[in-house]
């Protein structure tokens, strides 16, 4: 069974290999990380065990039962023992495979965002580059009226130093962007986080992915089907600005949203 990823992900444009090679190493441990240290396939077993495991016990304890009215116990017992076995081990087999198929599809996605966000090509992801929306001031409000032909656009939101939480501001935002969702249903959306640069490569990974978290939870709130979200972290690694200073930085603190071709 796989022990690793099993999508394909290509350097990105003039990258070296061996460092195309260190992120790979990278990624493949935060990716271990995200399914809790174990690999797909040890997850997998331990559920085939404790199934098999299980059926014994369930087994001997009916057979005994069956056996006693024959007046051999031990022996219905152990043929008990025998198909608790098996059938505990069929059982298990399914969810096992099924335990095993979906810890891979989760190791395969934060394997690929970590990737993307390292700079390396992931097939069937575009990477374009964010609009440099500025953020709103405190206290904005959006409430004007809007001309109900007129075609929505998803905007972005913003989010405080070292927070996930969703701002008044940013509340207006996705409540505005409603709007969107009503006149594309069905269509799917990237919930794209991002940090900005002043912090460890991991610290903006797991922050960038909390904001599109927090981002996608409050889209369900207001009645967006969570099956048309996808989140996904870029930490550091997708600039709309490149100052360094505070209004620039207040911008890199945002979570885009993009509909999925």
């Amino acid at each position: 069974m796989p022990t690793g990823p099993t999508v394909r992900v290509m350097p990105g444009p003039g990258k070296p290999f061996e460092v195309f090679v260190a992120d790979d190493s990278v990624c493949r441990q935060w990716a271990q990380q995200q399914i809790g240290g174990a690999s797909p396939s040890q997850t997998a077993n331990q559920n085939l065990a404790a199934g098999a495991a299980v059926g014994t016990l369930l087994g001997a304890a009916a057979g005994a039962a069956i056996g006693s009215t024959t007046g051999d116990a031990g022996a219905g017992a152990a043929i008990g023992a025998g198909a608790g076995l098996l059938g505990g081990t069929a059982m298990a087999s399914g969810p096992a495979y099924a335990s095993q198929w979906e810890l891979q599809r989760q190791y395969d996605i934060a394997y690929q965002q970590c990737m993307y966000a390292q700079g390396n090509q992931v097939p069937g992801v575009v990477r374009r580059r964010a609009p440099a929306y500025p953020p709103p001031p405190p206290g904005y409000s959006q409430s004007s009226p809007r001309r109900a032909s007129s075609q929505a656009v998803l905007q972005p939101i913003y989010f405080d130093l070292n927070k996930s939480d969703i701002r008044p501001d940013a509340a207006a935002t996705l409540k505005k962007n409603l709007e969107w969702f009503r006149q594309n249903p069905g269509r799917k959306v990237s919930i794209q986080g991002n940090c900005d640069p002043r912090a460890t490569e991991k610290y903006n990974l797991a922050l960038g992915q909390r904001r599109a978290d927090a981002t996608k939870r409050y889209l369900v709130g207001l009645g967006v089907d969570a099956a048309f979200l996808e989140t996904l972290s870029h930490g550091k690694y997708r600039p709309s600005c490149t100052e360094k200073e505070e209004s620039c930085w207040a911008r890199e603190r945002r979570v885009d949203l993009e509909p999925i071709q």
